[in-house]
């Protein structure tokens, strides 16, 4: 009585795995996931570690159709969990100062062994605009920050506010950021200041608010009648000539020692401040802040997407863009990443059909899916020869590289990657001089070196 059931049960259990072989090899076989544009189209590389925890890696395009030479892609991943580095921005010598990534790199530490492992360039500036009391001095076009310093405000844009890469501790995250300054004079008397170490009222590339019309395309540039601006020690030039204006001196203990009509010229002392105001900008001061009195600027930043303040100490470094190039691990739409250049008069997110379709080089800031930075450069046979934004943006989606966020970093003739004390981007442009190529002068960059394990602390 026993043995028949057992028998029964083992050929029940023969036929169902018989069956279940056979329903196995009749099915079709799983949909293989396609390749990726770097899988398709580029070469990699060995890569090279230039530091524990610091990887450069170069991908090679297969096939440069009418190039003379191929595109090249190179990527610094950075791992704080395997070496004593940390990610931070720098300005190099002032604010109103462009330099090479090179020199900038160069004067982050007079120490050899702590020289930066690479970097590349940050995010837009222009030259002031003409006319200016400042004129060719370097502009951020939008909010940058290092080591909690405040060196220029956010993009209006609607009070959506800039996208932003906030490096805190050595690891970055993308967001959109927005600016708020204030000049309190009393408990009873404060005002919006409008930016930070540029020509009151000459805006360069962005509305800081609602109030700046745009008053040129090329170079974009907005004007505000009415404007105060503050300056910091990190301008390192004297302040802007003023042909109408009002211009107030604070030292080092936050009180004012000199006010001054139409003048500019000044230099900012050591850890004090200068404020410029123009229109009724200019009348305030001049009613609420007199000599001996002691005004403070408060200065806010904003993380909107996240809906926070994010305290300015010396953890915080901030380097922007008009475009983030990954959102979550995919492409924005089309609304927010345009697939071309536009003319300068046009609003970043609108694609202008009048404008020359752009595949200029390409700098980009991103974070992959372990967390690891990595600083990314596209570069061809000149500025011009990377990548229109979106394919750009879909290159780096590549699962080889696995990003989640990433942040458009300036790019043409700005877009350099240094490595140690040697460039590896072709330089852009012309010195009127000797005709000879050279690197761009910055605003900002981005660097990777010793600062210990670079999550928690900083050098």
């Amino acid at each position: 009585m026993t043995r028949t059931p057992r028998r029964m049960l083992a050929a029940l259990a023969a036929t169902v795995a018989a069956l279940g072989l056979a329903a196995s090899a009749g099915a079709a076989p799983a949909a293989e996931e396609p390749s990726s544009p770097l899988a398709l189209g580029w070469t990699q590389g060995t890569p090279v570690v230039l530091a524990p925890g610091v990887t450069h890696t170069t991908w090679t395009e297969k096939a440069p159709d009418n190039r003379l030479r191929a595109r090249v892609l190179q990527v610094v991943e950075i791992d704080p969990s395997a070496g004593a580095v940390t990610l931070e921005s720098a300005i190099g010598t002032s604010d109103a100062a462009a330099e090479t990534v090179l020199e900038q790199l160069a004067a982050v530490t007079p120490v050899a062994a702590r020289r930066p492992h690479a970097g590349v360039n940050g995010g837009l500036f222009q030259r002031e605009p003409l006319p200016s009391g400042a004129a060719g001095n370097a502009v951020h076009t939008s909010v940058a920050v290092t080591d909690g310093v405040l060196h220029a405000a956010s993009c209006w844009n609607g009070g959506r506010g800039s996208s932003g890469a906030v490096i805190q501790y050595g690891i970055p995250y993308v967001t959109k950021l927005a600016t708020e300054l204030r000049l309190i004079a009393s408990p009873t008397a404060s005002v919006r200041v409008d930016d930070v170490n540029r020509t009151p009222g000459r805006i360069p590339q962005c509305a800081r608010d609602a109030e700046d019309t745009r008053v040129s395309d090329t170079p974009r540039v907005y004007a505000d009648p009415d404007e105060i601006v503050v300056f910091t020690p990190d301008y390192g030039t004297p302040t802007p000539a003023l042909t109408t204006g009002h211009e107030v001196v604070l030292d080092a203990k936050g009180v004012v020692t000199a006010v001054h009509e139409n003048r500019g010229g000044s230099t900012v002392p050591a850890g004090g401040r200068i404020l410029q105001g123009i229109g009724t900008g200019a009348a305030w001061l001049r009613a609420h802040v007199p000599v001996g009195s002691r005004p403070v600027v408060e200065t806010r930043l904003h993380d909107k997407t996240l809906g926070r303040e994010i305290p300015l100490d010396e953890s915080v470094d901030v380097v922007s863009s008009p475009h983030q190039l990954l959102r979550g691990g995919a492409v924005p739409p089309s609304g927010d990443l345009p697939n071309s250049c536009t003319r300068s008069g046009v609003e970043p997110g609108r694609l202008d059909p009048q404008s020359t379709i752009c595949t200029d080089s390409r700098t980009a800031l991103g974070v992959d899916l372990q967390g690891h930075p990595l600083m990314i450069t596209l570069t061809g046979q000149d500025n011009e020869d990377g990548d229109y934004l979106r394919a750009f943006a879909a290159l780096l989606d590549s699962r080889e590289l696995g990003l989640v966020d990433v942040l458009n970093l300036d790019g043409g003739g700005s877009t350099t990657l240094v490595t140690g004390r040697k460039t590896r981007t072709p330089p852009t442009d012309t010195d009127n001089a000797t005709g000879a190529k050279v690197y761009r002068k910055v605003a900002d960059a981005v660097y990777t070196g010793v600062g210990g394990y670079g999550m928690y602390v900083r050098p």
